[in-house]
């Protein structure tokens, strides 16, 4: 018996109605995650060495990573139907132990959905443009783009953004004359939340391990690998091999394995281009709403599927070097550079 073909509006209305049905379910899975970060550092507690310490160290920066996918439906009011408890649970369970400030955290995401594409207002655009303003177009390039954010780049643009924050708060006169000390003072005050949260994490994890307890267990693995998951998938679900394009062809989900998805997209965030199409529905919601967008030719036709976030990666890899080789030999065909995939 053939399916049924769904139109938009069909669709449209599947996602308001996954949105309304009652449950808790982002804020258990938030709960669940600090569960097994707990789990994970009772284990080492129990038997501590450093053969357990790298698979610890892997483990922990994926759930770490985890909660910042789940910050995404904290960004878009999906942790709990009260404003005031969702932005509550976004702060302190989320955004602050993942070094962060909940309310310029969502303003960036959002302005990634609202301008996705462009150049200009998309603030993750930097990280999967093929050309300006961070190109892509060698695997030097790419190389150095990702091995900074393992060597923990990450840090030193959060640190920028607070600067910039912190200065912010005064006139734009004063925020040229201010002291270091003012400075620090209103970085200070943006990111209060951040500082009790990780004061909290260092006196924990230093009376439970010691003094390398919080930058061993806490802050390296968050700074390093966890940063890490979040640009390459940035990177893999909207970048296009050898060429930048508009916003609607670069819709993309994944299909993937269960140990890419455990490392670069938990809590179904391989349904990407479902997610932008309708952020607000719950991550829990995606894989039903992949059905209705599949049973709709109109939607299901603005979304590329990719096997492999490392496959991707790969063959836009090879598509750089084609298109490099492609601009020093004039005659040589074009199609196999800049053609989609």
């Amino acid at each position: 018996m053939a399916a049924a073909v769904l139109t938009r509006n069909d669709v449209v209305a599947r996602a308001k109605t996954l949105k309304a049905i009652a449950g808790l379910g982002s804020l258990w899975g938030v709960v669940s995650h600090w569960g097994q970060i707990a789990t994970a550092l009772v284990v080492f507690y129990i038997y501590p060495s450093w053969w357990l310490y790298v698979p610890l160290f892997l483990f922990i920066s994926a759930r770490q990573y985890g909660l910042a996918i789940l910050l995404h439906d904290a960004q878009h009011g999906l942790l709990h139907r009260d404003k005031s408890l969702n932005r509550l649970f976004g702060t302190w369970l989320i955004a602050a132990p993942l070094g962060t400030e909940f309310a310029s955290s969502q303003s960036s995401h959002l302005d990634h959905h609202f301008h996705f594409g462009s150049a200009d207002r998309d603030p993750d655009f930097a990280l999967y443009c093929f050309g300006n303003p961070s190109p892509k177009q060698s695997t030097l390039q790419i190389a150095v783009l990702f091995v900074g954010k393992l060597m923990g780049g990450k840090v030193g643009e959060m640190l920028h953004k607070s600067d910039r924050m912190a200065a912010n708060m005064g006139s734009e006169t004063a925020a040229t004359s201010v002291s270091f000390i003012q400075k620090a003072w209103r970085s200070g005050l943006q990111l209060w939340t951040v500082i009790c949260v990780h004061l909290l994490l260092l006196a924990v994890l230093t009376f439970a391990f010691g003094w390398w307890g919080y930058p061993a267990l806490w802050a390296l693995p968050l700074a390093t690998f966890a940063a890490f998951y979040n640009d390459f998938r940035i990177f893999c679900e909207h970048s296009l091999i050898g060429r930048d394009a508009a916003a609607e062809e670069r819709m993309t989900s994944f299909v993937s394995n269960p140990v890419e998805r455990f490392f670069f997209a938990p809590n179904h965030m391989n349904y990407h281009a479902e997610h932008h199409m309708f952020p607000y529905v719950p991550h829990r919601y995606l894989p039903e709403l992949r059905e209705a967008v599949r049973a709709c030719p109109e939607l299901d036709a603005q979304v590329q599927w990719r096997r492999s976030y490392v496959g991707h990666l790969i063959a836009y890899i090879r598509g750089a070097r084609l298109q490099a080789l492609a601009e020093h030999l004039p005659d040589a065909p074009q199609s196999a550079a800049s053609g989609r995939q």
